[in-house]
């Protein structure tokens, strides 16, 4: 589908956001697989015809590969998706903010707001934030459906575990730090 068609068909219209997309899991496994391009060959066309300007893509780490592998999976994720990026630039872009966002809808492309969907990447290490907001990573889920250093998940099936906590202290220092690091730039 050309961008001439996407132009036409949402320059006058508001922004459409996928609010929480896992594309990034698929786009690792394929380049693991050796493909290329997979957001622009698998989903860059139904997304067009679907009016879809921005995706807010998360990262995901599977729970077979925590707690050692999180960090780098996460930052596989990040990479893979520089990478399509890079590959198809006419028609993919990340977007730091919403100036990149209207920007994107703009030239016709779209736009992939990073977001982390549960804190396992982090472990312990709070100046890990920093690093994946200099990565471009602008929204932070704290937990998903398991316990993390962060805070409890909520589980998908009724499992026997220890004392339930919501956010721990580690927690708060992270929603504290990102509040400072992510409002102040």
């Amino acid at each position: 589908m050309e961008n001439q068609f996407y132009n036409q068909k949402n320059q006058n219209s508001q922004l459409v956001i996928d609010g929480h997309s896992d594309i990034l899991s698929d786009v690792q496994i394929q380049r693991e697989k050796g493909r290329r391009k997979i957001i622009e060959t698998d989903y860059y066309e139904r997304l067009v015809v679907g009016g879809v300007n921005i995706i807010v893509a998360a990262l995901y780490v599977d729970s077979s590969f925590l707690p050692e592998m999180g960090l780098r999976k996460a930052l596989s994720q990040i990479s893979y998706l520089y990478e399509e990026v890079q590959e198809s630039p006419e028609k993919l872009m990340i977007c730091y903010n919403g100036e990149d966002m209207e920007r994107a809808k703009q030239l016709g492309k779209i736009g992939f707001l990073l977001s982390i969907e549960g804190a396992e990447p982090l472990g312990t290490d709070l100046s890990l934030l920093r690093v994946f907001y200099e990565l471009g990573v602008r929204n932070l889920g704290l937990v998903w459906s398991r316990r993390n250093a962060v805070g409890d998940g909520s589980f998908f099936q009724p499992i026997r575990e220890g004392r339930k906590g919501g956010i721990t202290s580690f927690g708060v220092k992270v929603i504290e730090e990102a509040e400072n690091t992510w409002n102040n730039n």
